[in-house]
């Protein structure tokens, strides 16, 4: 059996295509595992523009098709991105939470906030990357299997050399 073609090509061969397909599955399998923890996925960023480029984009009042909202009418996840989008120096925030006024927020909107109009958009939805349930453990499982298709003529043929003395 130590001489069989199959055997000593074969088996490394199919195992290394097992440990490139378990690789293939498995990263994107734990990305998809660790991503709420280190990606900002599911939470849309809006944009908020200044007073003056808002008043440059509408004039003083905005068309009638664009909705208008007070921050008081905000969800308390919508009002604090609102309220750090001010201050960032992007103008730009993520909506962490409940967000009742994405659809509104989405086609833009002018939100009014201490007498002054913003105007404001969602420019990013940063969805999560879908993966199936057992993508990570069959990806392992197939590495482990290839490593163990990849070792055992070279194993086997030591286990040979051990018994026979050479």
């Amino acid at each position: 059996m130590a001489d069989s073609v199959v055997f000593t090509y074969g088996a490394p061969l199919v195992g290394v295509l097992l440990v490139a397909i378990g690789i293939a599955a498995a990263v994107p399998g734990a990305y998809g595992l660790i991503q709420t923890d280190i990606a900002d996925c599911g939470d849309p960023s809006i944009l908020v523009e200044t007073p003056d480029v808002t008043e440059q984009r509408f004039g003083d009042t905005p068309p009638s098709t664009i909705t208008r909202l007070d921050v008081r009418d905000l969800s308390p996840a919508e009002r604090t991105a609102f309220r750090e989008a001010i201050d960032a120096p992007r103008r730009e925030a993520h909506v962490r939470g409940p967000f009742p006024s994405y659809e509104t927020f989405r086609n833009g909107t002018v939100v009014t906030a201490d007498g002054q109009n913003y105007y404001v958009t969602v420019v990013a939805d940063h969805p999560c990357f879908e993966t199936a349930p057992l993508q990570f453990p069959l990806g392992v499982f197939a590495i482990a299997l290839g490593l163990v298709g990849i070792l055992t003529p070279p194993a086997y043929r030591r286990l040979v050399a051990l018994e026979t003395g050479r």
